[in-house]
């Protein structure tokens, strides 16, 4: 069968397409369901940022310190470089995590320093700011939080 046969390229005829030499057309299929998150945005299909900490907790005041840009918490009232700093130069006592909230852990720095300085006759004071300057470096190059769990400014 030739095309003018079909009715192809017959500018007389209308043309026609034979049957079952192309599939059927698909009926338009409803957008997937995509959760609480709701559609896909910008972001593809990650769900939608969500709300920061004190919008997400119903109080409509802002933060004083701003928030953070990942986790939406607000920041501390308490300085990370402060805290880095007590812990470098006064971490034998504790300072540092004193100053954060994080009591348990500056109790612990005081009472062992202690402890071993009586112990072994001051010799520990030798090795004593190792402990300290390691904790001041994480506190003043990581993201530590305070005891309420905010981050620190």
């Amino acid at each position: 069968m030739t095309n003018s046969e079909m009715g192809w390229g017959d500018p007389e005829r209308p043309q026609q397409r034979p049957q079952g030499e192309w599939p059927q057309q698909q009926p338009p299929q409803e957008p997937p369901w995509h959760g609480p998150a709701g559609p896909p945005s910008q972001y593809g299909n990650y769900p939608q940022p969500s709300l920061n900490y004190v919008q997400a907790q119903g109080l409509n005041r802002p933060a004083a310190y701003g928030y953070h840009p990942v986790t939406g918490l607000p920041y501390s009232h308490k300085s990370k470089t402060t805290a880095g700093l007590l812990s470098i130069f006064f971490g034998f006592f504790g300072a540092g995590r004193f100053y954060a909230g994080h009591t348990g852990l500056g109790f612990a720095m005081l009472i062992v320093n202690i402890v071993l300085t009586a112990a072994t006759l001051g010799f520990w004071l030798a090795l004593a700011w190792i402990w300290p300057l390691i904790d001041g470096i994480c506190l003043l190059a990581g993201e530590p939080k305070d005891k309420n769990g905010l981050p620190l400014r």
